[in-house]
């Protein structure tokens, strides 16, 4: 524990005289300021707060948040800065931070996306719902009526984060382990080519395309002494997400989309080029502040509709009154104007006048016209079906031409899905409309043609009627969910087997996949309230404004690396405990002894020179890093208000906590005592070392 080291960075001067005028002037009707040469001195300002804010335990406390100290922590182990993190009061850690509204991007089970401001989502992990429930009577545990909030924690912690897998450059997704709030801070928004804007501070670490980099850093950032800016480079990139990685992507890049409309080039021969469909090149010409030529949109400004008729005579109130008094319905009056019946419906309540209505045409009692028919079918002969097959091919309006059309961007696998659907019905007829897996006929289940040697294997079978069977639902999933495609095939038709079939496919989906964006300004926002994100293994990072960006664990640096090299002494990166006799959390004796601290020392060397060959492998810092003991050494810098030392050291100083923590309050406690020796005496001689919690 030698190693251990706290600092004093800053701390507000006269902290006992700035309690005191908080103080004052809660109890004043006057403007404190103006008394200021009358205010009594450090000490005796102390002592006053003291005998009326504490001693009394009145429960006044506000007035201690104003003094703040700021400490600087050196060589304590990681899971001693998470013990800090975790039940801390204004409390805040030197680690990289964003602004309140900043929104955190979660995936739905269906896909959809929702997003969550930091600050909501501090909240809700702190204090619960934010609806609030109303309490009549006294609850199960004792509750008293009044107003409450729901603990959400539990499933905040199940909702899905998405992060990059920063191995191959798509989204997944993962889970909090902790919501942070880091103070009030200098904050920074930057704002990208397409709009979005991030709000952060200059240490926090944003995804480019060379790695992981602090704001400040990647940016170049200049600022003056008031924190606002003098310069940063122009041309910094940041990944964000939001592109599905189909085509080439190029109808991304507003360059490209800028050229082509410059050449003009149509909406079909933009999607032809870019291996995607028309209706992407004109959502992503919205996205980046396009306008496509106006020959290719789908109505010509200015143009009529092909039937537009303003002399109509349904647009005729008069007449409209007439047929309605008439007792006519909706259909028939649509027949005599010759127009479609969503026509009358909207010129009869354009002219505000009401439709006559029909009884409903089934009564309670009446028997249905088609009861125990059996159902629906056409009794059409072979001859008939065959022809109305071939008139489906002559008359149906396909490729270009059909409504459906989207540039031609359907894979060859597409294209075989839908062969096989309109042939499906000729298969099980052939089959006897009976799966030839389970023998099943007449069954409920939906029916399903399945290829016999899979496309993936030969795709040139894929158009072969003879090489569709008849499955019934479950069976066909089945075999393809437990790659037992060759095993029915063999035991089916063996005559037809590809002895050498490829592996099997894993389908790729929809993934998103991350892209770049330019910063195009950076302002300086002011001090804000900063929080951050602790998400779990193994990607450390989430999607904060669209931007990919680091969350609060932190790398461990070179350190690792000259200790595996035996440049520095690997106690100077590890910590683990002095050899003694300890008790664990029952009260249960054990011995610590050399022969088992060395035995964790060499475990430590192992994971050290595992962690610097991963490295040297092109491995990522935060893959190689999952790999080493929790406990290697960390520095940070941690701010309290008066108020929050108080309430830490009531956690963290009493006789039963970790050894390690103990030793910070220990190292933390002469600054107190220097800072405000007040306050620091009635709490050495009422509250320390008893486990009270401190105003």
């Amino acid at each position: 524990m030698k190693r251990f080291r706290v600092e004093l960075i800053a701390a507000t001067p006269n902290p006992q005289q700035c309690v005191y005028a908080g103080m004052h002037q809660d109890y004043s009707e006057g403007f404190v300021w103006a008394d200021r040469a009358e205010w009594p001195d450090e000490t005796r300002a102390g002592e006053i707060c003291v005998k009326r804010l504490l001693s009394g335990e009145r429960g006044h406390y506000g007035p201690l948040e104003h003094a703040q100290i700021v400490l600087n922590v050196g060589w304590f182990p990681h899971s001693v800065m998470q013990q800090a993190r975790t039940h801390r009061v204004g409390v805040s850690f030197d680690v990289q931070c964003l602004g309140a509204n900043t929104e955190v991007t979660f995936v739905k089970t269906s896909g959809a996306l929702h997003r969550i401001a930091i600050a909501d989502l501090f909240d809700r992990w702190t204090y619960g719902e934010q609806a609030i429930r109303q309490r009549n009577l006294r609850g199960r545990k004792g509750e008293k009526p009044g107003s409450y909030r729901r603990d959400c924690r539990t499933r905040l912690k199940s909702m899905k984060l998405r992060v990059l897998n920063e191995a191959t450059g798509f989204f997944e997704t993962s889970h909090i382990k902790d919501v942070t709030h880091s103070g009030i801070q200098p904050v920074y928004r930057l704002t990208m080519e397409d709009g979005r804007t991030l709000d952060c501070t200059t240490n926090h670490r944003l995804l480019t395309p060379d790695g992981w980099k602090t704001m400040g850093d990647a940016l170049s950032l200049s600022t003056r002494s008031d924190h606002s800016v003098i310069s940063f480079r122009r041309t910094t990139r940041l990944l964000a997400n939001g592109n599905v990685a189909v085509g080439t992507g190029v109808y991304r890049d507003k360059a490209w989309l800028q050229e082509q409309i410059n050449h003009g080039a149509n909406v079909a021969a933009m999607a032809q080029q870019a291996g995607c469909s028309i209706t992407t090149i004109r959502a992503w010409a919205r996205r980046l502040q396009l306008n496509l030529p106006s020959a290719q949109s789908r109505f010509k400004i200015g143009s009529q509709p092909w039937n537009h008729n303003p002399t109509a005579i349904y647009r005729q109130k008069k007449w409209l009154q007439k047929q309605l008094k008439a007792g006519l319905y909706v259909d028939s009056i649509a027949e005599r104007a010759n127009c479609s019946v969503e026509a009358i419906k909207k010129w009869v309540y354009h002219c505000g006048l009401n439709l006559n209505r029909r009884a409903p045409g089934f009564q309670p009692g009446m028997v249905p016209w088609n009861q125990g028919g059996g159902g629906y079918q056409l009794q059409l002969s072979e001859p008939a079906r065959q022809l109305r097959r071939s008139n489906s091919k002559l008359f149906a309006r396909r490729g270009p031409a059909s409504n459906f059309w989207k540039g031609g961007v359907s894979s060859d696998r597409d294209l075989i899905a839908a062969w096989t659907r309109q042939i499906a019905p000729e298969v099980h007829r052939l089959f006897n409309y009976t799966c030839q897996n389970c023998g099943l006929r007449g069954c409920n289940q939906q029916l399903h043609a399945h290829h016999l040697v899979p496309i993936y294997a030969n795709p040139s079978l894929g158009r072969e009627i003879n090489n569709l069977v008849t499955l019934c639902q479950p069976c066909h999933t089945s075999i393809h969910q437990n790659n037992q495609e060759a095993a029915f095939a063999e035991a089916f038709q063996p005559q037809q087997l590809q002895k050498d079939w490829p592996t099997k496919p894993v389908p790729y989906g929809r993934r998103l996949r991350a892209h770049p964006l330019t910063v195009v300004n950076v302002e300086y926002l002011g001090q804000q309230p900063t929080y951050d994100l602790e998400v779990e293994e193994p990607w450390h990072n989430f999607v904060a404004n669209g931007l990919v960006v680091h969350n609060s664990m932190r790398y461990t640096g070179d350190r690792i690396i000259r200790a595996a090299n035996d440049e520095v002494e690997l106690e100077e990166v590890f910590y683990l405990r002095p050899i003694g006799d300890y008790n664990d959390r029952k009260g249960k004796k054990y011995v610590y002894t050399s022969a088992e601290r060395s035995i964790d020392l060499e475990l430590c060397r192992a994971a050290a020179s595992r962690y610097r060959d991963l490295l040297a492998a092109g491995f990522a810092e935060e893959h190689a890093r999952g790999i080493l003991p929790f406990d290697y050494r960390q520095h940070f810098v941690v701010s309290f208000s008066l108020r929050a030392f108080l309430h830490f050291m009531d956690l963290r100083a009493k006789l039963d906590a970790q050894l390690e923590i103990r030793e910070l309050c220990d190292l933390m406690w002469p600054h107190l005592v220097n800072w405000a020796p007040q306050f620091a005496e009635w709490y050495e001689k009422s509250r320390l070392h008893k486990a009270r919690l401190a105003p």
